[in-house]
């Protein structure tokens, strides 16, 4: 008779990928099983206050161990937890000199709040410091959502802070999805995966299902209720940046820029990221049809790289409020 297979281990689990992926929609999935805790996103603060050890005296005395958990718990992202953390759990037999243990520290501290035994964090600054992260927790393992870029760069023009413009998010997104997919081989199947944004809307069940065994869980139907948990988990004023959140899956979310995106804007896209869009299943041009409209609009993508135009209008007063911020003002008119 054969040996009963070994439960796979659960470790500390690192969700993240570009500006609006999806990265939200995972987190609260994956919050709402019954055995994971994940907060909101923190947004770079590990990452902020890992590049800055050396001001801490990089942890080797217990007095800047304390002064650095004092700055964490102090910090605006942690305040913006659905829980109260306690600070001398927290600090209870740390170890000096190890800034992973004090992150997974905190973190494990939010899933005792919750009566989780397990957490995950979910941070877009994985993105650009996977290594940082898996120097400080060499067994964390990492989950990667991406998003057909087209749609990412559509999304990001109704941002106060997202990119520039369209060949901005184009060579942005083309970078920094196929970096960490590299990385992710590097680490193998045992730490890494993968999963689209589209999948994860569409066949919502199946897809949470393969990413529950990577992460070494059953399946619970329970996360396919995230929507219970909106009130919970984010604040009410941060709600208008994902306005459709407290909804099931949305699939109109699926290939907006098929309905959206003028031609020209998809030949620009296509021309920088046509290789990795093919890299992860994405349909597009075999070969780009040729269109003037697209050299001029390519050409003012130029002019205005890095958010140019936006500064420029800023200083000169004409700035405006982005269509996400205008759209949460009109439906609070409204209510």
């Amino acid at each position: 008779m054969a040996p009963a297979p070994q439960a796979r281990e659960v470790r500390p689990t690192f969700l993240f990928g570009m500006e609006r992926s999806g990265t939200t929609l995972l987190s609260m999935m994956v919050g709402a099983h019954p055995a994971i805790a994940v907060p909101l996103a923190t947004t770079g603060l590990w990452i902020a206050f890992g590049q800055r050890l050396e001001a801490y005296g990089h942890l080797k005395r217990k007095d800047d161990l304390v002064r650095l958990v004092d700055a964490i718990l102090a910090h605006e992202r942690i305040k913006l937890w659905d829980a109260v953390l306690d600070r001398e759990c927290i600090l209870e037999d740390l170890p000096l000199g190890d800034y992973g243990a004090l992150l997974c520290r905190v973190q494990g501290e939010y899933a005792r709040a919750k009566n989780k035994p397990y957490w995950a964090n979910i941070d877009i600054a994985t993105l650009d410091h996977m290594e940082l992260v898996n120097e400080w927790i060499p067994a964390a393992r990492f989950v990667q959502i991406v998003r057909d870029g087209r749609d990412v760069a559509l999304s990001h023009q109704t941002m106060p802070y997202g990119a520039g413009n369209i060949a901005d998010c184009a060579r942005a997104w083309a970078s920094r999805v196929s970096v960490n997919a590299k990385m992710g081989r590097i680490l193998g199947p045992e730490r890494y995966c993968a999963l689209r944004f589209e999948d994860l809307v569409s066949d919502s069940e199946k897809t949470l299902a393969r990413l529950c065994r990577f992460l070494g869980v059953a399946f619970d139907p329970a996360m396919l209720r995230y929507t219970e948990m909106v009130e919970e988990k984010i604040p009410e004023d941060r709600r208008w940046l994902w306005p459709a959140i407290d909804q099931p899956p949305q699939s109109a979310k699926v290939a907006l820029w098929r309905r959206t995106m003028t031609q020209s804007q998809r030949i620009v896209f296509e021309d920088i990221a046509a290789a990795t869009l093919k890299d992860w299943g994405y349909e597009s041009y075999e070969r780009l049809p040729k269109s003037l409209r697209a050299h001029l609009l390519a050409l003012w993508y130029f002019l205005t790289q890095g958010g140019r135009l936006g500064r420029l209008r800023r200083r000169l007063g004409l700035g405006r409020k982005s269509l996400l911020e205008r759209r949460a003002e009109e439906s609070q008119g409204r209510s």
